[in-house]
């Protein structure tokens, strides 16, 4: 397990990385001063989801699957050491504004053979704390030590950059984009 904190805006909180056989978690607390709303606006569109972090080099919504069920499809790139990798996830999404958004991996499709990824949004007088989980089996294999060291030495990396982006894109969207959507808090 590892934790972090920040000083910056974007408050990270926690960050864990762990490992249970072949399921890798990645669990995260992070406090943002931006209202629930808008950060929530922020995760859930994927057309602008790669400008959060320089490891996402693609984002987009695909057709939706045939029960109408919204999907997306997200590409991750990164180097630590020697060790680099690019995986593509295609994901079912469920959401319900402004609270929580769920991703489901469609394994057939993807570089994983499990990917469930879940934001639960809690508002906090004006800002909004973030519970972020991850749990991933690869479908390529990932050294047992080292691979662990390696995610959380990516996470670190990018994590505080990435969530300050988003607390700005949050905080702009409110003055930019408001009347694209109609989120209720």
């Amino acid at each position: 397990m590892f934790v972090v904190g920040a000083v910056s805006s974007a408050e990270i909180i926690t960050l864990e990385v762990d490992r249970d056989q072949r399921m890798i978690k990645v669990r995260s607390e992070i406090l943002f001063d931006a209202p629930r709303v808008q950060v929530f606006a922020v995760l859930s569109d994927y057309e602008r989801f790669a400008d959060l972090s320089s490891r996402f080099t693609a984002s987009r919504f695909l057709e939706p699957a045939a029960d109408g069920t919204p999907r997306v499809y997200t590409r991750v790139e990164g180097c630590v050491l020697f060790f680099c990798r690019s995986v593509e996830r295609y994901t079912r999404l469920q959401a319900i504004a402004p609270v929580e958004i769920e991703a489901m991996a469609e394994p057939e499709s993807s570089d994983v053979e499990y990917g469930y990824e879940h934001w639960l949004l809690e508002t906090e007088g004006g800002s909004t704390r973030v519970i972020y989980t991850h749990e991933f089996d690869p479908d390529f294999w990932v050294p047992p030590l080292l691979g662990i060291w390696v995610i959380r030495t990516a996470l670190e990396d990018d994590a505080q950059k990435a969530a300050n982006r988003l607390e700005l894109m949050a905080q702009r969207w409110h003055s930019e984009d408001r009347e694209q959507g109609d989120y209720s808090d």
